[in-house]
Order: structure tokens, then C-alpha cells, then sequence
């Protein structure tokens, strides 16, 4: 019984050949129209007010957007405050909808990824300071060394 043995060159053309058939833009759209982005301001607002009211009315989200915010808890919950009550007119409105999609699905969702890489909005959570209890401590601990060592003089 005689076996074929397939040489180097056969594998590397095949090789070749299937890299180039997947480098092939297909014309088939993976997006469905819902989906596609629009070039109406209407859009870009509806995305811009679900953006800001998901984290605003997430405590997760929006707690720490506001730490990570360099402009301080006043002005930073300021936009998110304010584009909470707008969101019920995009979110159910059907000429909008149809023509934009459901962003706040959409919004939902990318918070969500988006959080769970460490960024909020336009924010990087994970490079925000944050002030521990052991930090504090070692503050407390140096005022005592400084203030015996003057005392000391």
C-alpha cells in the first residue's frame, strides 16, 4: 500500500493561497442598516445624550468617571445630570430609532466592554489616584517623625 507524502511546496502554496482568499475584502456588509452610522446631528446627539446618561445613571460608572474627572465632582456630574431626563425622548422615539438605530443599546453595551478595559467616557479609570488608608497612615507617621526630630533640635 503506497501513501502520497505531500512535499514542503505543496503546503506553502496551499498556505499561500488561503491567506490570500481570507485578504480578500468580502463584499458581503456585516452591518445591518440599524447598525451603520449616520451623518445626521440627530444621531451624534442621541449617542452623545446615551453615552452620558448610561454612566450617569450607573453608580459603578459614574462613581468612577468622577474620580478619574480632573475638573472635580461639581462640574464633571454636571453633563451627566443633565442628559439623564433628555434620553427617554431619543430612546423611544421610532423616527429616530429608525433612522439612527437603538443607540442606547449600543451605549449599554460599550460602557460595559469599555469598563471592563478600564476606560469610562474619556476617561482611564485605572490611572485615577486614589487616596488608601495606608497612605494616609504613612502621612500621619512622617508629621510625627518631623515633628519629634524639630522638637528634638
Amino acid at each position: 500500500m503506497s501513501r502520497t507524502h505531500l512535499s514542503a511546496v505543496t503546503y506553502l502554496l496551499f498556505f499561500a493561497l488561503v491567506t490570500i482568499v481570507t485578504a480578500i475584502p468580502s463584499p458581503l456588509s456585516l452591518l445591518s442598516p440599524r447598525q451603520q452610522r449616520s451623518d445626521q446631528p440627530i444621531c451624534s446627539e442621541y449617542s452623545t445624550i446615551a453615552n452620558l446618561s448610561i454612566v450617569g445613571a450607573n453608580a459603578t460608572y459614574r462613581s468612577a468617571y468622577l474620580q478619574a474627572s480632573p475638573q472635580g465632582h461639581d462640574p464633571a456630574s454636571a453633563p451627566l445630570d443633565s442628559a439623564i431626563p433628555k434620553l427617554p425622548s431619543f430612546q423611544f422615539n421610532a423616527t429616530i430609532n429608525t433612522e439612527c438605530g437603538n443607540l442606547t443599546e449600543v451605549a449599554i453595551k460599550g460602557a460595559a466592554t469599555n469598563f471592563t478595559q478600564g476606560q469610562v467616557l474619556q476617561f482611564n479609570i485605572n490611572s485615577a489616584v486614589q487616596l488608601r488608608a495606608g497612605s494616609l497612615g504613612m502621612a500621619v507617621m512622617m508629621a510625627i517623625v518631623v515633628a519629634t526630630v524639630i522638637d528634638i533640635l
